[in-house]
């Protein structure tokens, strides 16, 4: 009976151990491969030929009126342009609607009062978010 069991707990620690070293070499496999370097003089292009180098572009996601911009642009793509249109079933009071909250919050945030013309901006894609597909 003896035997059996140190044969056992002999098999467990050697099965453990194995694991163990398993999974040690897996990890230092993803840490090595997953370090991103950023290089500050990378051109990124969006593939409308407008290129910037990476240092230009992180400064543009940092600014403060990033998501004013941001939400316009997004505003027109879903209610102005005629793709945008074509995809949800707008009547034409929504529309009216989405078009006078994204010209009080970009009057808002052209006057620097930025959450205020966030906030605006945020009411318009919230209409345009519920309304139904086509």
């Amino acid at each position: 009976m003896s035997k059996k069991f140190s044969i056992f707990a002999i098999l467990v620690i050697i099965l453990g151990l194995g694991v163990f070293f398993a999974s040690e070499k897996r990890e230092t496999a993803i840490k090595e491969s997953s370090i991103i370097e950023s290089d500050p003089d990378k051109k990124i292009c969006d593939g409308k030929g407008n290129c910037t180098i990476e240092s230009e572009y992180q400064k543009s996601l940092q600014a403060k009126d990033y998501k004013c911009k941001y939400y316009q642009k997004y505003i027109w793509k879903e209610s102005e342009r005629e793709f945008g249109k074509k995809q949800h079933r707008y009547t034409e009071e929504s529309l009216q609607k989405i078009e006078s909250l994204k010209e009080e919050g970009k009057a808002l945030c052209d006057a620097g009062k930025l959450k205020e013309g966030e906030a605006k901006l945020i009411e318009a894609i919230t209409i345009i978010s519920f309304t139904m597909l086509k």
